[in-house]
């Protein structure tokens, strides 16, 4: 009977050092269970930074819905009473915080502080992770069959192109509004006349616009269009995987940066991984995964890498948009923009 009480008790003794052991590993990788993502992040760039965090913390398996920032803004706001996500990955700016930040959690990154002048957590909502540049995709054989140099706003009026630039909506994707922001900067601002008259004139001029983010450039890679307005890393990254065909350029008028941002949801179920998750993409492990994929670091971290594709920013023509008065008057300025649409654009 002794003996039978004493092997009991190895045993239980045995399972308990197994689990603690479990606990401990489990612990040790910094957290374990789901984490659900709402995500504008495109593939490439999306996998290479959910590989890393994985690689960090093996035990949380990540699950997410891709889609525009606008869809999936407006996804958050319609499930706050159950959210069905953890975080927003992506797409987020200071100017969506006036319609949308009562459905994001107070956060603040454990990270926040290695992030540049200028893109600091100052709402305690959003967590900035890189800062991107609209500029031009050029398909170089259509631009040279054309006789033409495509640099500047102003080339884009030139009948030569009539239809055949393409740029997504901004009013619902947070690319195509950065482009806008560069555009209305480099005319005088967002209430100036001479810039709503180059957006009536450019959309008079036959401008195509889409609802995807990703098919400006795309598609011009493709040929269907001479000109897409996109944005740095998604251009970059095409570039990178092989495609052919197309070049990018910067306004020479100037071209503006746009810092975006990550939030986590409001009620989130899985608060805790949600919140490793947003001090990870400030890391050095996961700024390097965007300056790996084409996107420019928010940190001030020294980090080496990224892509030939990248020009240095020396070469570029940079201007300053006032992001406060563009978050402001974000309301303002899309309904402005659905006017002149319904007044100039293409049928």
């Amino acid at each position: 009977m002794k003996k039978t009480v004493s092997v009991f008790l190895i045993v239980l003794v045995t399972m308990a050092i197994v689990f603690a052991a479990g606990a401990t590993e489990a612990k040790k990788a910094g957290g374990s269970g789901e984490l659900i993502l709402y995500t504008t992040v495109a593939d490439a760039q999306y996998d290479m930074t959910i590989a890393a965090f994985n690689k960090q913390y093996p035990n949380i398996k990540v699950y997410y819905t891709y889609g525009g920032a606008g869809e999936s803004k407006a996804r958050i706001k319609a499930e706050a009473a159950n959210p069905q996500a953890d975080v927003m990955y992506g797409g987020l700016q200071y100017g969506d915080l006036a319609e949308y930040g009562q459905y994001f959690e107070s956060y603040v990154s454990a990270n926040d502080h290695r992030v540049q002048p200028g893109y600091e957590n100052t709402t305690g909502k959003l967590s900035f992770h890189d800062i991107q540049i609209p500029c031009l995709i050029v398909n170089t054989e259509l631009e040279k069959s054309l006789g033409m140099k495509i640099d500047s706003w102003e080339a884009l009026l030139d009948p030569r192109l009539k239809g055949k630039v393409v740029t997504a909506n901004p009013t619902a994707s947070s690319s195509a509004w950065n482009n806008l922001q560069c555009m209305l900067t480099d005319f005088g601002g967002w209430d100036s006349p001479a810039a709503w008259d180059y957006v009536a004139k450019l959309m008079q001029n036959g401008l195509v616009m889409v609802s995807s983010s990703s098919t400006p450039a795309k598609a011009t890679f493709a040929g269907e269009y001479v000109v897409g307005l996109t944005y740095e890393p998604l251009a970059i990254q095409l570039l990178d995987g092989g495609s052919k065909g197309a070049h990018v350029a910067f306004w020479k008028e100037g071209t503006t940066s746009i810092g975006f941002a990550s939030a986590v949801i409001k009620g989130a179920k899985n608060l805790e991984n949600a919140k490793l998750f947003m001090d990870f993409l400030q890391s050095d492990a996961g700024q390097q995964c965007y300056l790996d994929s084409g996107a420019r670091p928010a940190t001030t971290s020294k980090l080496s890498g990224g892509s030939p594709n990248m020009v240095d920013l020396d070469t570029i023509v940079m201007k300053v948009a006032d992001t406060e008065a563009f978050a402001v008057h974000k309301g303002e300025i899309s309904e402005k923009w659905n006017s002149y649409w319904a007044q100039y654009g293409s049928r």
